[in-house]
């Protein structure tokens, strides 16, 4: 089973000093709601997919605009279990614990494969936990060119369509 454990930034220079990747300059900045250092790292011809109904986002703009909706949509707390890069490609791998909001609950209607369950205002303030996974190719001015993102929405949909016994795992501080 792989850990849980927060890991600290992975690339690795020639001379062992640890440096920040694009993807995790592009994730803490847009959480920190700094959307425009957050679309410095994203290439203009940038291609962005949605695995694995293959949604695609194409163009830094419609890029940065999902960025924002995804960390405006909800609550959470990242549990940062992979990141890696070479100067080609990279991998940023986190569990994503939070709590539904109505914002959230709303893609379901933008977004037919987001739709969480029948009644989503229902959903609202239910805590959640989700592996979330990016796979991404850099350009040579090391701009974020095409991502792959994957969701475990299924393993989300069994946890908040548990009977109200059930308890959903809770959002870690």
């Amino acid at each position: 089973m792989l850990s849980t454990k927060p890991v600290p930034t992975t690339v690795t220079k020639a001379n062992k000093e640890p440096t920040r990747t694009a993807f995790r300059t592009l994730f803490e900045s847009g959480k920190a709601n700094d959307f425009e250092t957050m679309a410095s790292t994203i290439a203009d011809d940038c291609e962005w997919v949605m695995m694995p109904n293959m949604q695609k986002f194409k163009g830094k703009a419609a890029c940065v605009e999902l960025c924002k909706k995804g960390k405006l949509a909800s609550d959470k707390t990242p549990d940062i279990m992979t990141d890696f890069a070479t100067s080609e490609w990279g991998v940023f791998e986190y569990m994503n614990n939070g709590t539904i909001t109505k914002e959230l609950a709303h893609l379901g209607a933008l977004d037919p494969s987001f739709k969480l369950g029948a009644d989503e205002s229902a959903l609202v303030g239910k805590t959640y936990s989700v592996a979330v996974c990016f796979v991404y190719r850099l350009n040579s001015q090391g701009k974020i060119q095409q991502l792959h993102e994957y969701l475990d929405m299924e393993g989300l949909k069994k946890q908040l369509s548990s009977t109200p016994a059930a308890t959903v795992p809770a959002a870690r501080a």
